[in-house]
């Protein structure tokens, strides 16, 4: 049995601290850090610490789900467990089971219900097509197509990944990538477009980054800063598949 210690403070006080300590720690974008589970966590240890470990599984299902690798999630977990060590263990193993399940899990739907742009899995398997059309013809992938990224950035602590502005980000890539290319929501504040190489590419880039720069605007958080930007393809698919989780992050 664990001997439940009750934290002296209060939830909100507990998740600032917490994500002091794991930026403290090396978590690679501050401003998606936070996921709901957080504010579940952080009340089971101030409150009922009865209700932890679901909420710590919920916790990893959400860091998986959101491309987090289960050693930074659970580098994560150590930050806010060094507050309450007699409750480590149970507190990395519940976020560890959260995460397997979440990796585990089947995709639900080939497209995001917030933006309608395809999810990262769909685009993972267009890669694949991409890379495997490319090797057939005697040519490259990193030769034939290229990704545009979209990067939705702000204050750190401003949650994008529920929000209007990816509403719009999906409708301005549409208008100006009309043309058959893959339109991926790949992280909560991160979109891509995997399109061939043509001459117009560039030029399409600049637009939607125009387009972005006048559009997206908040007036709660006038900080918003859109990114746009064109990405070369590695040469293999692997090294593809790993830099489309870098750039979802």
């Amino acid at each position: 049995m664990y001997r439940s210690v009750r934290l002296r403070c209060t939830a909100p006080e507990l998740r600032d601290e917490w994500r002091h300590r794991s930026a403290a720690s090396g978590w690679a974008f501050p401003s998606d850090w936070y996921v709901p589970a957080v504010d579940a966590v952080c009340e089971a240890l101030c409150g009922d610490q009865s209700t932890l470990r679901p909420a710590a599984e919920r916790l990893g299902h959400q860091r998986a789900g959101g491309g987090v690798p289960l050693a930074e999630a659970l580098l994560d977990a150590d930050a806010v467990a060094g507050l309450v060590p007699d409750r480590a263990e149970d507190l990395r193993r519940a976020v560890s089971l959260g995460w397997a399940d979440r990796a585990a899990a089947p995709t639900d739907s080939v497209t995001d219900a917030l933006t309608g742009l395809v999810s990262a899995d769909y685009l993972r398997v267009r890669l694949g097509e991409v890379y495997r059309a490319a090797e057939v013809e005697g040519s490259s992938a990193a030769v034939t197509h290229a990704l545009v990224v979209i990067r939705l950035g702000g204050p750190e602590g401003v949650h994008w990944a529920h929000s209007l502005p990816m509403i719009l980000v999906g409708d301005l890539m549409r208008t100006v990538f009309a043309g058959g290319q893959s339109l991926a929501r790949v992280g909560g504040m991160v979109a891509v477009v995997l399109t061939e190489r043509t001459p117009t590419l560039a030029r399409r880039a600049r637009l939607l980054a125009e387009m972005l720069a006048t559009r997206v605007r908040v007036e709660e958080e006038p900080e918003l800063l859109p990114q746009v930007w064109i990405e070369n393809l590695p040469p293999g698919l692997d090294a593809a598949h790993a830099m489309l989780a870098d750039l979802a992050r």
